[in-house]
């Protein structure tokens, strides 16, 4: 069996205590609350829970340890997740200087806690619009300067990541979930993580992929739920709304949906945030731009300001009506 322990100072006297029942402890991980994998001698899971070091046991066999021992802090600039849902917001693309710098004041204005905008873009058609790169991350880098606001950037190549130093939460988009390579290198840089799924992946796959990221150095991963392919076509994609509260009985890491991506159609990004925060997700990504109509890539999913703030307004209202998210609970199945 594994064992998650309380911290790392009960480490050694765990290990002494294991040893006086006849019982052998191996390390697996020993950060700030070490994982061990233990030959019980016979002893039932339960009556680990008694020990004061254990803070829990984990699944039998389970392959992704870190994932459900998880339990750190998720801050992102001045969210507080007990009182508000987090919001990441801002273009499909960075356009231009100017449109990005005025969205970015008005999306800070409403209280977004991080701004996003691509800068390398994965498209389908070789001929689709793929972004500006290096100039775009320049205005981003621009935007937070002035209005504070941390980044949400997507990383696309283990060669840019030399230009992603300032960004303050590394996106992995759903077409690299399964990149493992690029996980190994993202989460090399010790910065917060934002995964997206990819729509042809299960809830295990999915966790798997934070498990690379948490393994190699990423202390935090938001796990975005965006969209699946089903054979529904009315929508871009199906949004999985029930893949937040399954995902949050097996791990605390953060979960938020992104409905722009799982709607396609600006009309349905409001409904579809509001059935993920209904479900449990922790906050929303949203595709916003000053003029959606003369947007580069992605035009019919984004929002105006306008409709943004509406959205806010309504998904802030929802969020304070809801319950705790369990954020200070148990996750089901574990004491």
């Amino acid at each position: 069996m594994r064992l998650v322990l309380r911290s790392a100072k009960e480490l050694d006297k765990f290990l002494a205590r294991l040893e006086a029942i006849g019982g052998q402890g191996k390390v697996l991980a020993n950060g700030e609350r070490p994982l061990v994998e233990v030959a019980a001698n016979g002893h039932l899971p339960e009556a680990f829970l008694r020990w004061e070091e254990v803070e829990r046991v984990l699944p039998a066999g389970a392959e992704n340890p870190l994932v459900r021992a998880w339990n750190g802090p998720f801050q992102l600039g001045t969210w507080d997740p007990l009182q508000e849902p987090l919001l990441i917001a801002g273009p499909c693309s960075v356009e231009d200087r100017e449109t990005l710098l005025n969205l970015a004041r008005e999306l800070k204005a409403l209280g977004v806690h991080a701004l996003r905008g691509g800068a390398f873009k994965a498209r389908t058609s070789p001929y689709a619009f793929q972004g500006l790169g290096k100039k775009a991350l320049d205005w981003l880098l621009e935007a937070k300067a002035e209005t504070g606001l941390p980044l949400c950037v997507e990383v696309l190549s283990e060669r840019h990541l030399p230009l992603y130093d300032k960004v303050d939460l590394l996106q992995i988009g759903a077409r690299n979930m399964d990149h493992y390579w690029l996980l190994k290198e993202v989460a090399a840089l010790h910065k917060p993580v934002l995964l997206k799924r990819n729509p042809q992946a299960t809830v295990e796959e999915f966790l798997l992929a934070a498990e690379y990221l948490l393994l190699h150095g990423a202390p935090v991963v938001f796990l975005c739920e965006r969209g699946i392919r089903t054979f529904e076509r009315s929508l871009r994609y199906t949004l999985d709304v029930g893949a937040v509260p399954v995902i949050q009985a097996q791990t605390r890491l953060p979960v938020v949906v992104d409905p722009s991506h799982a709607a396609g159609r600006w009309l349905y990004v409001e409904p579809l945030a509001l059935a993920g925060l209904a479900a449990g997700a922790l906050g929303l990504l949203v595709e916003v731009h000053l003029d959606p109509v003369r947007a580069y890539s992605d035009a019919a999913q984004q929002l105006t300001v306008d409709q943004f703030a509406l959205l806010v307004e309504r998904a802030r209202l929802l969020y304070r009506t809801l319950p705790s998210r369990g954020l200070a609970e148990p996750l089901q199945g574990q004491s």
